[in-house]
């Protein structure tokens, strides 16, 4: 019997709501109406309250998947660099700028949404509080690897300037500021 010829499936209709919805947030931000997310994801509204209780819901399920595609890329990446802790230490920092200059970079979809919705009780700062303290743990990591003499000191700069570099892409999309973080990163442990 003949096969039949593959065909590419059409991602399902949760996937598509939430890479319209990340991909609405990133570009024109929070006020994107539910109706406009539908479209871009081919479903009809009621599919969005379907899969979400609210846009509410939508923002945290987009923000925390975003946060664990980045704690993903970055396991993979200091996983390349193991073996060397330096490397590994300014991983963060290269991998926050690998693809650019890019002019579609606006920073980090966490840090714009918190900044976004200011109540402290919105999910985007709960997503960003959580983001920061798995960071902050493994920069800690990290630092101790390198041979930081306080290595919970330097994580907590270290984090400072991985958070400048995210807020840098607002206003600038070459990379240049992960230079700089790198720069700052080595004085500091040389300090440290």
């Amino acid at each position: 019997m003949p096969r039949s010829p593959t065909t590419t499936q059409r991602p399902a209709a949760r996937d598509r709501l939430m890479a319209a919805a990340k991909d609405l947030f990133y570009a024109d931000g929070y006020t994107v109406s539910v109706d406009t997310i539908a479209e871009h994801a081919g479903v009809a509204k009621p599919t969005v309250y379907a899969h979400f209780a609210s846009k509410e819901a939508l923002i945290d399920a987009v923000l925390q998947a975003a946060s664990e595609q980045w704690f993903t890329d970055l396991d993979a990446e200091l996983e390349r660099r193991e073996g060397d802790p330096y490397a590994q230490l300014v991983a963060p920092f290269d991998l926050l700028v690998k693809d650019l200059p890019d002019p579609a970079y606006h920073g980090c979809i966490c840090v714009n949404s918190a900044a976004t919705f200011v109540s402290p009780t919105h999910p985007a700062h709960q997503v960003l509080q959580a983001h920061h303290e798995r960071m902050l743990e493994i920069f800690e990591r990290l630092a101790a690897r390198a041979g930081a003499s306080h290595p919970a000191d330097l994580a907590r700069q270290l984090l400072l300037l991985y958070d400048g570099i995210k807020t840098r892409g607002l206003v600038d999309n070459s990379g240049a500021a992960a230079d700089d973080a790198r720069a700052a990163a080595a004085a500091l442990l040389e300090q440290a």
